[in-house]
Parts: C-alpha cells; sequence; structure tokens
C-alpha cells in the first residue's frame, strides 16, 4: 500500500514538471489586446462597460475581460472596476478624457474614454409643427451641457408621442425620431435622455375635403347666325361657360356635328376642328357637344343667283324726225337710246354728231352745243346721224 502511493506522488511531480516546462507540446501565448468599443463618451453618473479581446501567436482570439487588469488614467475622469461581476466597467467621474487600459500577461491595450459635460436640457425641433394626416417628419434632439456645449442626441434620446392615436414616433435603428401623423388632433412630442427631456407641441390637421371643380354649364357657337355662299368656308369657335362663371376656348375637345350635311360639313380633324364648307343652297344648325352640354349656331347657304347680262345700247331714235327748214336755221336735235334690259336714256350729249352733207347744214359736237344742227344757204337734203359705239340712228334734214 506505500508503494502504490509512492507511485501516485511520483506521477503527480511528474505531470507537474511536463506543464511547467512545456513539453510534449508547441506553447502559445498573448500577442496582443483590443479594447472595445473605441473612443467612447458618456456623462458623469453613468457607466460603460468595455471589452478586452486577446490575439494569441497562433492567430487566435479570446474574450479575456474577466482576466484582464483594468486601470484608468485619471480616476479623476473615470474609473474602471476589477471587480467580479463587473470586470471592465467605467463610471463617468467628471468632464474630461481618460485612458483606459487592459493588461494580461505583460501585455496591453487601451482606448479614450471622453466624459462630457452632464447634460442639463433637450430641445426638440422642428418645434410646434403642423402635418396633414398620412405624413412624416423627421425630429432632432439637441441636448445642452453643463458647459453650453451642445450635442445632436437624436440617436440616442428615447421617443415617445402623448397620443399615439394621433401620431407615432419610431425609436428603431435607421428611423429614431420619425414622426408619422395617424388622425386629426393634437400630440406632444418627446425625447428623453436619462432623467432629462424636451418637448414640443404636434397638430396633425383633419382631412380637408378636395375642391369643388366648376361644372361646365352651357356652350357658346361663335360666329351666330353666318350666311354663306356655298363652297365658302367658316371656323367656328366653342366657348364653355362653368359654374364660376369663367369660361374657356372648348374648339378643340368638342365634337362639331351638322344637322344636314348635304347643306353644310363641320370637320372633327386634328388641325381643322370646327371648320364648315356650304355645300348647298339652305339652313343647317352647327353643333359642338361635350358630354350631356351642347350649344349651336344657325348657318344659312346662300342658292347661286345667275349673273345679270349686261346691259347693252341697241339703238338710238334721233329727233325731231325728217325736219323741213329754211336756210339760216338752228335746230337742236336729240338722240335716245334703247338699251337691252328696254330701257332709254337721252344720249344726246354722249353720242358724236355728224352731217352727211355739211354743205347742207352742219352739227355740234361741242359741249354744250351737241346735236345742235345749223342750215346753210344751199338747199337739198341731208342725213343727220347719232353714234354710240357701234350703234347709230339718223334722220333726214331737208333744206327746200
Amino acid at each position: 500500500m506505500k508503494r502504490i502511493f509512492s507511485a501516485i506522488i511520483v506521477m503527480l511531480i511528474f505531470s507537474v514538471f511536463l506543464a511547467g516546462c512545456g513539453c510534449g507540446g508547441s506553447e502559445v501565448w498573448l500577442v496582443s489586446i483590443a479594447v472595445s468599443p473605441a473612443d467612447p463618451a458618456i456623462v458623469p453618473g453613468t457607466t460603460q462597460p468595455f471589452t478586452a479581446t486577446g490575439t494569441y501567436s497562433d492567430n487566435t482570439t479570446r474574450d479575456i475581460t474577466t482576466a484582464a487588469t483594468w486601470s484608468s488614467s485619471d480616476q479623476n475622469v473615470a474609473t474602471v472596476s476589477n471587480a467580479s461581476g463587473s470586470e471592465g466597467w467605467a463610471a463617468g467621474v467628471r468632464t474630461g478624457a481618460a485612458t483606459i487600459t487592459a493588461t494580461a500577461d505583460g501585455v496591453s491595450g487601451s482606448t479614450s474614454l471622453t466624459v462630457l459635460p452632464v447634460l442639463v436640457s433637450i430641445s426638440v425641433t422642428p418645434a410646434d409643427r403642423s402635418l396633414d394626416i398620412g405624413a412624416t417628419q423627421q425630429y432632432t434632439a439637441t441636448g445642452t451641457y453643463s458647459d453650453n456645449s451642445t450635442k445632436d442626441l437624436s440617436g440616442v434620446v428615447t421617443w415617445s408621442s402623448s397620443a399615439e392615436a394621433i401620431a407615432t414616433i419610431s425609436n428603431a435603428a435607421g428611423s429614431t425620431g420619425l414622426l408619422a401623423a395617424v388622425s386629426a388632433g393634437q400630440a406632444t412630442v418627446t425625447a428623453t435622455a436619462g432623467t432629462v427631456s424636451g418637448s414640443t407641441g404636434l397638430t396633425v390637421n383633419p382631412p380637408v375635403a378636395p375642391p369643388v371643380l366648376p361644372v361646365l354649364v352651357s356652350i357658346s357657337v361663335t360666329p351666330a347666325d353666318r350666311s354663306l355662299d356655298i363652297g365658302a368656308t367658316q371656323q367656328y369657335t366653342a366657348t364653355g361657360t362653368y359654374s364660376d362663371n369663367s369660361t374657356k376656348d372648348l374648339s378643340g375637345v368638342v365634337t362639331w356635328s351638322s344637322s344636314a350635311e348635304a347643306i353644310a360639313t363641320i370637320s372633327n380633324a386634328a388641325g381643322s376642328r370646327g371648320f364648315a364648307t356650304a355645300v348647298s343652297a339652305g339652313q343647317v344648325s352647327v353643333f359642338a357637344t361635350l358630354g350631356s352640354i351642347s350649344g349651336s349656331a344657325a348657318l344659312t347657304v346662300n342658292p347661286v343667283i345667275p349673273p345679270v347680262p349686261p346691259v347693252t345700247l341697241v339703238s338710238i331714235k334721233v329727233t325731231p324726225e325728217n325736219l323741213w327748214t329754211g336756210f339760216g336755221k338752228t335746230i337742236p336735235y336729240a338722240a335716245t337710246g334703247t338699251f337691252s334690259d328696254g330701257s332709254t336714256k337721252d344720249i344726246t350729249t354722249d353720242a358724236v354728231w355728224s352731217s352727211s352733207k355739211p354743205e347742207i347744214a352742219t352739227i355740234s359736237n361741242d359741249a354744250g352745243a351737241k346735236g345742235l344742227a345749223t342750215t346753210d344757204h344751199k338747199i337739198g337734203v341731208t342725213v343727220i346721224t347719232a353714234t354710240s359705239g357701234a350703234v347709230s340712228g339718223s334722220t333726214t334734214l331737208f333744206d327746200p
């Protein structure tokens, strides 16, 4: 029995020797320590947990937070715990910066911890916002500290709405501080950090009824009561009058029509809408229609009037006829024209006068004396003629 006990003792001593000298396996040692998070900031009276991650010679890593020894470069600014269960927890003491270090097996790693001034107040912007239902608003929380410095705390505060049935506000990552208007009413939007909070008012507007659009009441077609000859054209215009008394040119959107296309047609083609063409004699109505509303204008197409033939001179009568007279007498002759329409006209001053035998009697063409004949000393018969264009008339004058 004593021999067995001695053998056990020898084996234990040999095992300890092997473990101490590293015999029987390769040695792995700690190379570096990384402290995280890197360069955080807290305020006095709050804490920040740190983690120490060791990297070993075989490139493996291990959480050595509880195995490391923690220290602060300035315990007046921040302290760090080595107590069991709270290893690596730093506490802010006053404003400033301290280096937090984790040490194990002669290897150290560190990061900076900033202790910010004490938060005094929080302002929430925008202030007193008014939104429509369904709209969103991004809010910002700005902290003011004991040293009068400010900081955007939008991502670290807790957001709340006093009436979530009216408006909700998000605390989810990526949408922190984003408010959504739900229903009409008023709510208070609050941002809280610890015991400090700030708020602002929000009004969600009731839904606004859509504006009542003016309704088309009537359509007037111009020009009204037009008269055209066959083959003539006319551009028509349709003007709409609405329930608010406004007017609008609807020529390009109405449907145009004619009550009798055999008399007049009207176009609905692009570029010529409302363009009417007179086809044959008669009366039609030109219509412009949009929906159930229409307007019209009267159009008369005139019948074809045959051309009036020109009135021409047919004959000329010269008076007095077949006159007998003596020597040295003056006789005023008159020329009366008969025209193709049966009318007559005195053309004495228009005609050209002549005597067939001037030695018996002469006749004047002078202004003021036209048609005035004078007998000479010779006796005989002469023919007195009045000519206008190609038409002549004559009579005889006897001088016995």
